[in-house]
């Protein structure tokens, strides 16, 4: 029987890759990783201003009457402008 009778062939793997790295020579490491590419977020970004500009452009929002001048006709609980008051001057 010879020395390597009783070893499993686990502990010749060792020499059977140093002797493959000997003769293919050591691999290359591995490229260094690429980014992440920005056109998905830049593809969703221009849906996204495209689709507020059509809803902009397409879909306006009906514009309001303007409100009423307060006076002692409208409601206290109506909306209405009051008149801007003159400012009172500090200087007496």
């Amino acid at each position: 029987m010879g020395r390597n009778a009783g070893r499993s062939e686990k502990g010749l793997s060792g020499v059977t890759d140093l002797h493959r790295m000997m003769q293919e020579g050591v691999p290359d490491p591995e490229p260094p990783k690429k980014l992440p590419s920005i056109m998905p977020w830049a593809l969703v970004a221009l849906v996204l201003v495209l689709i507020s500009l059509g809803i902009r452009l397409f879909w306006p929002v009906p514009s309001s009457p303007p409100l009423p001048q307060c006076t002692d006709q409208v409601q206290t609980q109506d909306a209405c402008v009051r008149k801007a008051q003159q400012p009172v001057s500090a200087s007496h």
